[in-house]
């Protein structure tokens, strides 16, 4: 398998798993206000709060932990598919949410 081809593939899994944890949430990509406060909410979202998270054992801060993981883990793979030359971009689900991490 070429390089680009893992990068897409990873991408593509990434988006993946961030619409499954939107739609658990009851989230619609589609909104752009809640979107927007979603991207406001991963930014400041750190390490102490993954872990009070999954201390709380309360499902819908699990799965909100996991999707800011899952977004960092987007941007990481983009970024080494763009230090490699190689021109990936997610789908309308990360553009929807990836567009307000920016602004």
């Amino acid at each position: 398998m070429s390089q680009i081809e893992n990068h897409w593939g990873e991408v593509a899994n990434i988006e993946t798993a961030l619409m499954r944890k939107m739609i658990a949430l009851g989230l619609d990509w589609h909104d752009e206000v809640a979107m927007r406060q979603l991207a406001a909410e991963c930014k400041t979202f750190g390490p102490a709060q993954v872990e009070a998270a999954y201390a709380s054992n309360d499902q819908s801060r699990i799965t909100k932990a996991e999707l800011f993981s899952l977004a960092s883990v987007m941007i990481q793979t983009m970024e080494n598919a763009t230090f490699e030359r190689r021109d990936v971009h997610g789908g309308e689900v990360w553009k929807a949410f990836g567009r307000h991490l920016y602004q």
